[in-house]
């Protein structure tokens, strides 16, 4: 089990605790097939990109793909994608669940909270996966919940508040649009936005590399109710008008580029304007 670029606190404590060994930034050239899960954009390789575009080209390695989100152009490699599961171990049980042991069961219930982010988004094909693998897990669906809760640093609770300072909200027809401006822990903060009764939620800023990053939530029921797709509906059009790398699916996305957050942003509500005035949404 390979690791590119960094490995995030929560997901270190849980491999500490539960004793999974991974490798951080591998050598690549020790291996002639990888497989990638919930990870299909050469941009989240980071350290590893240079060398992966280059092996992959010279057919160093075969590579087999198993993800969710929508399927952009330059997305590294084929197999197993398909953006109507609502979670990559949605994926994975659909296809090998009947070999899945008690504890694989339970990581894939963690899986399913985690990618959910919490269960902001579901349907009954996800719920379904989610039952079978609670049941064979073996496990009491609190015990689950209380692994996978997060210690939400100091520093991101700083940063919620100035995101929280910072939002405005915009109505378009009846639909409501929270944003604000952060440098960091902009998705946490987009999907925190949700629960105070956003219909989309969008948070933007200016990384230490320089780029400006944006990170966009769609609340459940909107997005079925109306046929939103985040991907579809706004980041696509946006890359297409502005260029910058985009990523995810239908309930949560981003956006990283060169551009001035204000420029980002009015080009966003004008997309969002075209879109939403239609009659569809009245």
């Amino acid at each position: 089990m390979a690791i590119p670029s960094h490995i995030n606190e929560q997901t270190f404590e849980f491999a500490l605790n539960e004793k999974v060994s991974f490798i951080l930034n591998p050598n690549l050239n020790d291996y002639d097939l990888i497989c990638l899960f919930d990870l299909n954009d050469y941009e989240q390789l980071g350290k590893l990109r240079k060398s992966f575009l280059t092996l992959q080209k010279k057919g160093g390695f075969k590579v087999i793909t198993f993800d969710h989100h929508e399927k952009e152009k330059r997305s590294i490699g084929t197999g197993f994608i398909d953006s109507s599961k609502l979670s990559t171990t949605q994926l994975l049980f659909d296809l090998i669940g009947n070999d899945f042991n008690k504890k694989m069961s339970a990581y894939a219930c963690l899986g399913m909270i985690e990618d959910t982010g919490r269960f902001l988004v579901g349907n009954k094909y996800f719920f379904d996966a989610f039952s079978k693998c609670l049941n064979n897990s073996n496990k009491k669906y609190f015990e689950l919940f209380e692994i996978s809760k997060q210690k939400i640093l100091e520093s991101e609770k700083i940063a919620f508040l100035k995101a929280i300072q910072r939002a405005k909200l915009t109505k378009i027809n009846h639909v409501e649009i929270m944003t604000s401006n952060l440098a960091f822990y902009q998705g946490e903060a987009a999907t925190k936005f949700l629960e105070f009764g956003a219909h989309i939620s969008i948070v933007i800023g200016k990384e230490k590399s320089g780029l400006t990053h944006l990170s966009a939530r769609a609340e459940t029921g909107f997005k079925e109710k109306y046929s939103f797709n985040l991907m579809k509906d706004l980041l696509i059009p946006l890359q297409k008008k502005i260029d910058g790398e985009v990523g995810g699916h239908s309930g949560a996305a981003q956006w990283k580029g060169n551009q001035k957050e204000n420029f980002v942003l009015k080009e966003i509500f004008i997309i969002l304007e075209k879109k939403l005035q239609s009659k569809k949404f009245k």
